[in-house]
């Protein structure tokens, strides 16, 4: 079997993750969509790691929030990311696939819920996000994801790399229909 071959901008980001891994609020990414009634939403997500596969993105997210609905009406969405150790900004236009317990009959959503801390799990079990708080019972949480646990797969196709250290340097990178193009720009 060949060596999937991933664009430059993949190397540059997987890169940057490296160097700034010490850092732990480098893990979170801001995630711009649009409301239903078309007004810009931003909310900062957890980075959850890549595909096997493609250069794609994971995110995750409760199945009741009002982010699904905006990614249902319109799922072209911005990722911004900036890593303060390397002073590297990752700017990526990307198409969002959403992974649910109906569309997902395992791979991604069991493998990211291995990954997930008891903690992190638990908020799935939460009452509806946005719900009043309240005295509530004690959680069961499983071993299997359950029907709120939803993957957001972030497919870039348009990846704007700028480098503010001593020598700034920017790329911009556009799927085409024959592969990533690069071009150096001005900063």
């Amino acid at each position: 079997m060949s060596e999937i071959k991933m664009p430059a901008w993949y190397d540059c980001l997987k890169k940057a993750i490296q160097k700034n891994r010490r850092d732990a609020h480098n893990r979170y990414i801001q995630l711009a969509t649009l409301s239903e009634t078309g007004k810009p939403r931003v909310r900062m997500v957890v980075f959850r790691g890549f595909s096997e596969t493609t250069s794609a993105l994971f995110i995750i997210t409760d199945s009741r929030s009002r982010k699904v609905q905006e990614l249902k009406s319109c799922s072209e969405v911005e990722v911004g990311w900036y890593f303060t150790q390397s002073r590297e900004q990752f700017r990526l236009q990307c198409d969002a696939t959403l992974h649910t317990s109906e569309s997902d009959r395992g791979a991604h959503r069991d493998r990211i819920w291995q990954a997930l801390s008891d903690s992190a799990r638990a908020q799935f079990f939460w009452k509806e996000p946005g719900a009043p708080l309240g005295v509530g019972s004690e959680l069961n949480v499983s071993a299997n994801p359950p029907d709120t646990f939803v993957v957001v797969e972030l497919a870039p196709d348009h990846v704007d790399h700028l480098i503010l250290a001593k020598r700034q340097l920017r790329t911009i990178s556009t799927l085409t229909e024959v592969g990533w193009q690069e071009m150096p720009v001005n900063p």
